[in-house]
């Protein structure tokens, strides 16, 4: 009983923290409170728009200090970059070999607190969307969200913003503050999600996997026939089949919410 109070007592504690944070961070966004009278605004201008041949691209490294990145079907077989912003200079886009690198993080250092405007520049990918890519997203603020990618992995770090992915075969999530939803995963997941609910319509997984959430629910619509170890501190868990002698496990560990697997 002592163990349960304390930890009560300091998810509660959390809890408080976060929601002074997420106040504080939602008003300096907003322009109300902020260092140096920090404004936000999206940029309309595109400052890069550049074609390549599916054969020169198998990796991609997205950096993004401020706005969404996207990922969307390509029409035409090719990858196409389309960069959002007000100084190209800011913007570093290079092709080494197979790896394409879109460095949107150079202005971090320029003013990021201490100029009177910042802007949100977004980033958009588009894909063949049957091809196999090794993508790796770290962005700061802003969402993530793609397509349909069956066949690639994707590598992705968020601090504060929602990731929304379709089928994509192996996924890596790190994120600090915003909700996480994939549509289906048939090979691999890590999460690592800090606040915001975790929601993933169906897994089909050939590899062990783990998905921890400090606050927020976890939810999996179906499964294949894995074994998931699962635990909430508090909070209820809820598996409709789970299979005990599968060779695959899925570890789902929940400081503060419900996990649910549909099955």
């Amino acid at each position: 009983m002592n163990n349960r109070g304390l930890i009560i007592t300091l998810i509660i504690l959390l809890i408080i923290i976060i929601i002074l944070l997420t106040a504080f961070l939602g008003l300096s966004i907003n322009g109300r409170i902020g260092l140096q009278k920090w404004n936000s605004k999206k940029s309309k201008q595109v400052i890069f728009d550049n074609n390549y041949e599916i054969s020169q691209v198998e990796n991609l490294e997205i950096l993004s200090i401020a706005g969404d990145i996207k990922f969307e079907e390509s029409t035409d077989g090719k990858v196409r970059v389309v960069v959002y912003g007000e100084r190209e200079e800011d913007l570093q886009v290079s092709l080494n070999g197979n790896q394409l690198k879109v460095d949107y993080a150079q202005y971090r250092h320029k003013g990021f607190f201490w100029g009177l405007h910042f802007y949100s520049n977004d980033i958009m990918i588009y894909l063949p969307k049957d091809a196999a890519y090794e993508i790796s997203v770290k962005a700061n603020y802003g969402d993530v969200k793609a397509i349909d990618l069956p066949n690639s992995t994707m590598n992705i770090s968020e601090d504060c913003g929602d990731v929304i992915l379709g089928k994509v075969k192996n996924v890596f999530v790190k994120n600090s503050y915003g909700n996480v939803k994939i549509a289906e995963i048939s090979n691999k997941v890590e999460i690592e999600s800090e606040c915001g609910d975790v929601k993933i319509g169906s897994v089909n997984l050939m590899e062990n996997s783990s998905i921890v959430n400090r606050l927020g629910d976890v939810k999996i619509g179906e499964t294949n026939e894995i074994y998931m170890d699962a635990k909430t501190d508090l909070g209820d868990v809820k598996i409709n089949h789970n299979d005990r002698h599968a060779e695959i496990v899925l570890k789902i560990q929940n400081s503060c919410g419900d996990i649910k697997v549909g099955n």
